[in-house]
């Protein structure tokens, strides 16, 4: 049986279809089991700061995908993350897994103020001396974060950006990391550890990403980059707390300083989906 925890979000519900797709056992594991799309699927209510309801919803499992959910209305996100992983590890340990997969990011291995990815280093550190095999996949940045921004690009015609318009950042689909995810997840054994860098086919600027929302509209989009001073306030505007729009500046200005590259640029795994494609989806959710 294949645990997947987070199963209604994007990547979550996106595995589950692969798995189930080809004929794999799942089950997901969520807040409120009601909001798994597919009634077929076996669904377990888990608060994952319950680990009772962790263990019992791991039950039975073989193979469990972990991840750190982002909830920006916390005033301690770090804490929380490091609660969360000490469930999981109970949990784990609890149920006898020995597969474990777990959706890390992009700069997990660097110490330092990187705000929101050190969400992903509590995670791998976390989990790193249990006994089970395990691996990390660390995603770039994912194409659907501009989704958010939709219609304000269809309407007014601007792409807010919190990074210099001309730098070009590694991005992709997150339908492809589901679909890779997948594929580790079907494996009879992970034969050890390891840890998986993704990648998109070529990296992009927010001015990129605007010239293919400008061919999407057929119309002009420009990318508007804002200003450093003014980020806390646009994200506390949207309902982020102090806290969390504090570590989201950080990873943001870890990304502009180029302090979170690819640890092993070389043995990085290019995923096939490129922006364009993404955007043309007839099934994208925005």
């Amino acid at each position: 049986m294949n645990i997947i925890v987070g199963a209604t979000g994007q990547v979550g519900s996106n595995l589950l279809k692969e798995l189930k797709k080809d004929g794999f056992p799942v089950r997901a594991v969520v807040r409120n089991p009601d909001k798994v799309a597919d009634k077929s699927i076996e669904a377990k209510a888990a608060d994952l700061f319950d680990v009772k309801q962790l263990i019992a919803s791991f039950q039975g499992g073989s193979a469990v995908f972990v991840l750190t959910p982002e909830d920006p209305t916390s005033n301690d996100i770090l804490g929380e993350t490091e609660r969360i992983v000490e469930n999981y590890r109970k949990a784990i340990q609890a149920t006898g897994i020995k597969k474990v997969v777990a959706l890390s990011c992009v700069g997990a291995h660097v110490e330092g103020s990187t705000g929101n990815i050190l969400m992903s280093r509590i995670l791998e550190q976390g989990l790193a001396d249990l006994d089970a095999d395990k691996v990390f996949i660390r995603p770039s940045y994912y194409f659907s974060n501009w989704l958010a921004y939709w219609q304000t690009m269809e309407q007014h015609g601007v792409l807010p950006t919190f990074f210099p318009g001309k730098l070009k950042i590694e991005m992709h689909s997150p339908i492809d990391l589901a679909g890779f995810i997948a594929k580790v997840m079907a494996r009879e054994s992970f034969g050890g550890n390891a840890v998986y860098e993704l990648i998109g086919q070529r990296p992009y600027s927010s001015e990129d990403v605007a010239e293919a929302f400008s061919t999407l509209f057929n119309k002009t989009v420009t990318a508007q980059s804002i200003p450093r001073e003014k980020w806390q306030e646009n994200l506390l505007s949207v309902g982020f707390t102090e806290n969390t729009a504090a570590n989201l500046a950080d990873m943001t200005q870890a990304v502009i300083d180029g302090r979170t590259a690819l640890e092993r640029p070389d043995d990085a795994v290019k995923l096939p989906t490129s922006l364009a494609q993404y955007l043309r989806d007839p099934n994208l959710v925005r």
